[in-house]
C-alpha cells in the first residue's frame, strides 16, 4: 500500500479509537444538547485544535470557572478567553504582513496568553527555550525571522538591543512597574484594540518547538496546528484525564510534554495550577491547598517533592493521577512515588520531534517499571537495525515513528530528518518485548562500547539510584586511552551518614555488585548539585570534569 493511502488507514483507525476515549473521558459533554453540539462544529472549523478552540468551548460551557491559578493569581474561563482576543487584537493592529511570535517565558498567563492569541490572529509560533543563551536566542531570532517577542523580564538581558523590526512585549513583569511593553498593560486596555476585527477563520501557521540543545542555535521543530487530534487517543488511553479536574502543571509549558498536555488540559476544562519556578514543598503545598487531582510533571521533579523535610505530613489524598514523561522514570524513583502516592502513576514516552510514542497505564506501571508502555495510538512504530531492516522482538535496535504530529521538517533546512522506511529516528535504543511492551536503554549516541561490550550510561544510573546514601547523580560516557571509552559517574550526596560515608570505591563496589565488569565506573566525581535546566535535564556540557 502507497504510504499515503496507508496514512489514510491508520489514521482512521486511531480516529475510531479516538472518539471512544474522548466521550469517556467527559472531554466533550454528552449531556450538553444538540445544540452545544452543533455550536461545536464552527469552532472547530474556525481554530483547528488551537489553544484558541478551546478557550471558545470552556467559555461556551463554564466562562466562570477558574482556569488558571499561577503567580500573579486567578482567571477565569471569560478573563483567559477575553485577555487572549485583546493581545490577538493588538498583535494585529501591529499591520504586520505574516506574525512571527517567539516566546520565551516560564509557566504561567505570561505564556498561556500569547498562546492562545496566536490561534486567534493567526501565526507562526515559537516556543523558546528558557535556557537559551543571549547567542542562541540572537541566532534564533533571526533564523526564523520573528517579529514580535514575549519575554519575561528575567530574559530581557538576553535579548538583543535595538534588534531591527522586532516588537518587545515584557510577558512576565516581576515588579509590576516595567518601563517597557507589558502584556498586562495590552490585557488592561482592551478599548485601545477595539477597532481590530480578527479574522473569521485565521490562517493557522506552525507551531516551532525548540530541540534543547546545548550548543548552538537549538533546532526549530516545525509542526503543524492539528486538524484532527489521532495522538490524544494514546494519552487518554494511558493517562485517566476526564473533565473538569485541579492539575498541577510543573511540567514546562514550552517543552512538547507540557505544551501538550496544557492543551488537553484545558480541551477538558481543567482548572490549572501551576507555578514559574518549581519548588518542591510549594507544590506539595498547592496539592493540599487547592485539593489537586492531578500532577503532571517529570520523574526528577517527583523525586525532589520525596526529598522534602517531612513531605509525608502535606495532604496529597485528593490525586487520582500522576503524569510523567520528560525523561526516563527509574524502578527507584517508581517504587518511592508509588509508596508516596499510591497507585497512580502514568508514563508517556516521546521527543520533541515526534511527540507520543507510547504510553504506560498506572496498573502496568506498578507491575513492571521497566517499560514505556505499549505503541500509542495514531502512532506507528518500528524497531530498526543499522541497514533500516525490523528487528526480532526482544532485540536491541534504533526506534523510528510516525503520526499526525510527527515534525514536518526544522527550521533550518539544512539540518536532515533522519528517516527509514517512511518512519523518523527518535534518537533512541530500545526494543519490543513479546507482549509488545516497549523498553527504551537511552540516546542512541549515549551508549559506549567497553572491551567489545556495550554499556548504557541509564543501567548505571538506575543502579546507583537504589545505594544508599545517593541523592541525585548522572552517568556518562568519557574517552579512555585504554577501551576508548569508560563510565563517569556524577554523584550528589545525601544529607545523612549514609551520605557521608559514600567513596567512589563503594560506588564502583556497588555498580560491580549489580552489573559486569564493564559497567563499573572510572570516574567517581562528588558535587554539590547536578546542574540541571527547566524541564530537569542534566546539561552534561556544565558537569565538572577536574
Amino acid at each position: 500500500m502507497p504510504p499515503a493511502l496507508a496514512d489514510v488507514a491508520f489514521n482512521a483507525k486511531a480516529m475510531a479509537k479516538f472518539l471512544p476515549a474522548v466521550l469517556k473521558s467527559g472531554i466533550v459533554d454528552p449531556t450538553a444538547g444538540v445544540k452545544s453540539g452543533l455550536a461545536t462544529l464552527p469552532i472547530l472549523a474556525r481554530y483547528h485544535f488551537t489553544l484558541a478552540r478551546e478557550l471558545e468551548q470552556a467559555y461556551a460551557t463554564c466562562p466562570d470557572r477558574i482556569a488558571l491559578i499561577d503567580d500573579d493569581g486567578t482567571l477565569t474561563y471569560r478573563q483567559f478567553r477575553d485577555q487572549a482576543r485583546t493581545i490577538a487584537r493588538w498583535l494585529q493592529s501591529l499591520g504586520l504582513e505574516e506574525i512571527h511570535m517567539g516566546i520565551m517565558a516560564r509557566n504561567g498567563r505570561g505564556i498561556l496568553l500569547p498562546m492562545a492569541a496566536k490561534g486567534y490572529v493567526g501565526a507562526t509560533m515559537y516556543l523558546l527555550n528558557v535556557g537559551s543563551s543571549p547567542e542562541q536566542l540572537a541566532g534564533s531570532l533571526a533564523e526564523n525571522d520573528m517579529n514580535v517577542l514575549f519575554v519575561d523580564d528575567e530574559f530581557l538581558d538576553r535579548v538583543p538591543r535595538d534588534y531591527p523590526g522586532l516588537t518587545v512585549v515584557v510577558a512576565h513583569d516581576s515588579r509590576g512597574d516595567h518601563e517597557d511593553l507589558t502584556t498586562e498593560r495590552i490585557v488592561r486596555n482592551p478599548k485601545a484594540v477595539t477597532d481590530q476585527k480578527l479574522p473569521v477563520f485565521p490562517k493557522h501557521g506552525d507551531i516551532v518547538l525548540m530541540s534543547s540543545g546545548t550548543t548552538g542555535i537549538p533546532k526549530g521543530v516545525v509542526r503543524p496546528e492539528p486538524k484532527l487530534p489521532f495522538v490524544v487517543a494514546g494519552v487518554l488511553e494511558n493517562v485517566p484525564i476526564h473533565a473538569d479536574m485541579r492539575t498541577q502543571m510543573t511540567a514546562s509549558m514550552f517543552h512538547t510534554w507540557g505544551w501538550s498536555m496544557t492543551n488537553i488540559c484545558i480541551a477538558a476544562r481543567h482548572t490549572i495550577i501551576t507555578q514559574r519556578v518549581f519548588d518542591a514543598e510549594n507544590c506539595l503545598r498547592q496539592i493540599e491547598k487547592y485539593q489537586a487531582t492531578a500532577l503532571v510533571s517529570s520523574p526528577i521533579f517527583y523525586k525532589q517533592m520525596m526529598q522534602v523535610p517531612g513531605h509525608e505530613e502535606y495532604d496529597t489524598s485528593s490525586l487520582e493521577l500522576l503524569a510523567s514523561s520528560g525523561h526516563a522514570l527509574t524502578p527507584e524513583i517508581v517504587k518511592h512515588t508509588i509508596e508516596r502516592f499510591g497507585p497512580i502513576l502514568c508514563n508517556i514516552y516521546g521527543s520533541t520531534e515526534l511527540t507520543l510514542a507510547a504510553g504506560a497505564s498506572a496498573a502496568e506501571i506498578a507491575a513492571d517499571p521497566t517499560i514505556s508502555g505499549r505503541v500509542a495510538s495514531g502512532t506507528r512504530l518500528k524497531i530498526l537495525d543499522e541497514q533500516g531492516r525490523e528487528v526480532p522482538r526482544g532485540q536491541v535496535g534504533r526506534i523510528y515513528l510516525h503520526n499526525s504530529t510527527s515534525l514536518t521538517g526544522y527550521t533550518n533546512p539544512d539540518i536532515p530528518i533522519e528517516r527509514a522506511r517512511d518512519l523518523i529516528a527518535i534518537g533512541d535504543l530500545g526494543y519490543l518485548d513479546e507482549d509488545s511492551y516497549l523498553h527504551v536503554l537511552g540516546r542512541a549516541d549515549d551508549m559506549i562500547i567497553v572491551g567489545g561490550e556495550n554499556v548504557y550510561p541509564k543501567s548505571v544510573e538506575e543502579v546507583l539510584e537504589a545505594m544508599p546514601g545517593v541523592s541525585d547523580l548522572a552517568a556518562t560516557g568519557v574517552d579512555d586511552e585504554v577501551t576508548f571509552k569508560r563510565i563517569a559517574v556524577w554523584i550528589v550526596r545525601e544529607d545523612s551518614p549514609a551520605g557521608e560515608s559514600l567513596s567512589a570505591e563503594s560506588v564502583r563496589q556497588w555498580v560491580r555488585d549489580n552489573l559486569a565488569d564493564h559497567s563499573v565506573p572510572r570516574d567517581v566525581r562528588f558535587v554539590e548539585e547536578l546542574p540541571r535546566n527547566a524541564t530537569g535535564k542534566v546539561m552534561a556540557r556544565f558537569l565538572p570534569t577536574g
